[in-house]
């Protein structure tokens, strides 16, 4: 079970980070100089990693089975990659926000990357130790190019970094020394003129020291040894040199462009311009930009898969997918040994302090050739999104916060990332589907339920269903949503606390067919909590949407299991989001899963893990459905009851008041029949089906 202690001080650090201005890139450098192991946080850290995926026995905390339950899967639980258990992140080293630059970015947040300087090592240098010339030098070899969309300029640093193996304690010294205590700052210009002076160009932007390092790339918790790259932006060419500085700019619109970059430090500006600080026009035009390859890897095995190629990316996001245009985010693809195209994707989202390489669970559907997403997440918004001026201007108080409104930067950006892979290779769209654990399964529930037309289904492991519920978390989505008291409005209008509820999103969105889920949550589990998981079981049963729920006494090593067979790993059923699917609710086989409470309902059990149907047998027409649903080959008994809602309906549309007539047949035989009209939101619910082993065909068809 996850430290209760541990939880609240990890929310209470990133509500500190957020309130108080410190920004995300400075806090998490500041982690990484300083954090020190204090115990497991998340499922995958529970426990060292299994020296091999068949032979390892079962976690001690495996979650306990009642008569009902879905049984354990005989895999163990997958691990992270570092079988060290993750380290609390530490909290910011003063209370006085990062200073801000003239347009309201703190220093060291925006394109800042990690520091390294000429003066660098190991141990943490006195910021008296640098000396930055007096006057000023001016930088130069200033280059600017343009690509889909986005500019690229370099420079040469005035104080340039011959170290290339950095590491990111070591960083992290530098860009406190060189950013915050000399107040190194690179200012970018740009005019559709050459330019001779930057009093007529605008200023586009300011840039701390040492922009090419890619301080994200391993996440919050870098593995003990790792040493931060820096960003290639071209592609097939090697990482920019040490002591490099880089911006991206996406242009407003189409024309020519100049740039000239200039340095300041402690205030005062070198303003001069000459051929070495400026550039040659760029031809430019408006888009998005495209993800650059950043490496290749072919490890022996990646999160249990032998043989998988692994294609690590960057992208500088526009506003509309980071509150900061310009800011570079990780992703990762990898590609199975066996990928047959068109090839489905799963998007897999890392837990609290892992990264896009590990944290998920497991690379699901690995097996059936399904091509794996991940990237990092930052900041640590549960995968949702965050305040508008995050990334720019931190809020501080009440009034700073009700200057914008939460927008969905993470999932808009993840979804734009696999748009765009679709681009560079065949997928399935049809058979995407999300996974995660903790945060992660948090934010695949968030993402399947709000973009339904995208996922077939989603797995999650332990996760946040009602954030201002959750004990141990609430505090951490309040530092990029804002003080709960204020309930801040999403970009839609609705209060972004009702829209990120699971269960008040459900509830105003019944009209909408949302994938299969499948889902666990621990009853002991006092971070996250119990009681929202139950409210939101409930919401799934009353909105008769697909979904199948485990709990148990694992607390926050709670696993989820795959329909028909009980696994883990890999979905059994072809579930596509072109193909209607059953919502069972009310089946007889289900466990007591209580009021919310500890002490009520079963200590272990399952909703719905007894019940599966045939999606090869899916009639799906103007005028009739028709679908075979049976028990398990494990449920308890041989036979049970369930009411069934057909649920994304290609065909068979009904608008409310619509009459249907319903049979349901064993074999040669007719088991019920009935009629039935369409609710206000145009469904149809079977009361009490019965259903066997044998199988049962349900055919509904228009009156």
């Amino acid at each position: 079970m996850v430290n209760h202690e541990n939880a609240i001080r990890r929310a209470r650090w990133a509500y500190l980070a957020a309130v108080l201005g410190v920004s995300f890139g400075v806090a998490t450098l500041f982690v990484r100089a300083n954090a020190k192991p204090t115990g497991p946080q998340d499922p995958q850290s529970e426990h060292s990693a299994p020296q091999s995926e068949h032979s390892a026995p079962q976690s001690e905390h495996s979650a306990p089975q009642s008569e009902h339950s879905a049984p354990q899967s005989e895999q163990s639980a997958p691990q992270s990659e570092q079988s060290a258990p993750r380290a609390e992140p530490s909290a910011p080293q003063s209370e006085q926000s990062a200073p801000e630059s003239e347009h309201g970015a703190p220093q060291g947040s925006e394109h800042s990357g990690a520091p390294g300087s000429s003066h660098s090592s190991e141990s943490s240098p006195a910021a008296s130790s640098i000396k930055i010339p007096n006057p000023l030098p001016q930088v130069r070899d200033v280059t600017a190019f343009h690509r889909a969309g986005q500019t690229f300029v370099t420079w040469r640093e005035i104080d340039p970094a011959p170290a290339d193996n950095l590491s990111f304690t070591g960083l992290a010294n530098l860009q406190r020394a060189l950013g915050d205590a000399n107040r190194v700052r690179y200012r970018i210009y740009r005019s559709e003129r050459p330019i001779q002076r930057v009093d007529p160009a605008e200023l586009v932007a300011e840039v701390a020291p040492l922009s090419a390092w890619n301080a994200d790339h391993f996440g919050v918790y870098p593995p003990a040894g790792a040493r931060p790259p820096r960003y290639v932006i071209e592609e097939g060419k090697p990482p920019l040199p040490s002591g490099t500085g880089l911006y991206v700019y996406n242009p407003p619109k189409a024309g020519p462009a100049y740039y000239a970059v200039t340095v300041s430090a402690g205030g005062g500006e070198n303003s001069s311009v000459s051929p070495a600080n400026t550039t040659s026009v760029a031809m430019e035009s408006v888009g998005a930009g495209v993800p650059v390859l950043q490496q290749t890897e072919k490890p022996p095995v990646f999160q249990y898969v032998n043989g998988a190629t692994l294609r690590f990316y960057v992208r500088w996001e526009t506003s509309a997918n980071s509150s900061l245009a310009g800011k570079p985010f990780d992703y990762l693809v990898a590609i199975p040994p066996d990928v047959k195209y068109p090839a489905p994707v799963g998007i897999h989202l890392h837990c609290w302090g892992g990264s896009m390489r590990d944290c998920f669970g497991w690379w699901y559907n690995a097996e059936k050739g399904a091509v794996f997403v991940s990237s990092n997440q930052v900041p640590y918004d549960w995968w949702t999104g965050y305040h508008e001026s995050l990334f720019k201007s931190p809020p501080r108080t009440p009034e700073d916060w009700k200057k914008g409104v939460i927008r969905p930067y993470a999932e808009r950006r993840v979804l734009s990332f696999v748009d765009w892979l679709g681009t560079t290779m065949k997928i399935d769209s049809t058979r995407m589907f999300v996974g995660g654990n903790s945060m992660g399964g948090s934010g695949s529930l968030m993402l399947a339920i709000r973009y339904p037309q995208r996922f077939a289904w989603a797995i999650s492991w332990v996760g946040v269903h009602i954030p201002d519920k959750s004990p141990g978390f609430k505090e951490s989505y309040e530092a990029v949503y804002g003080p709960r008291a204020l309930n801040l409005p999403f970009e839609d209008g609705t209060p972004v606390w009702d829209y990120f509820s699971d269960v008040w999103y459900l509830k105003h969105h019944q009209q909408q067919s949302v994938g299969f889920l499948t889902f666990s949550n621990g009853k002991n589990d006092e971070g996250i909590g119990w009681s929202q998981s139950v409210e939101f079981v409930k919401a799934l049963q009353e909105t008769k949407q697909a979904h199948m729920f485990t709990w148990g006494g694992a607390g926050h090593s709670q696993r989820a299991y795959m329909p028909v067979d009980g696994t883990e790993r890999d979905m059994p059923l072809d579930l596509r989001t072109d193909q209607s699917l059953p919502a069972f609710t009310r089946c007889t086989l289900d466990d007591d899963i209580g009021t919310g409470t500890k002490d009520s309902g079963a200590p272990a059990g399952q909703i719905n893990g007894y019940l599966m149907w045939r999606t090869d047998s899916i009639v799906d027409e103007p005028t009739k459905w028709s679908m075979v649903v049976s028990l398990t080959d494990r449920a308890p008994k041989s036979t049970a009851s369930a009411d069934v809602t057909p649920r994304r309906l290609q065909q068979f549309k009904l608008k409310p008041g619509d009459r249907v007539e319903w049979t349901n047949a064993a074999g040669n035989s007719t088991v019920q029949h009935g009629e039935l009209e369409a609710d206000t939101f145009g469904l149809v619910t079977l009361p009490q089906v019965q259903i066997s082993r044998g199988g049962n065909r349900i055919t509904v068809t228009r009156k």
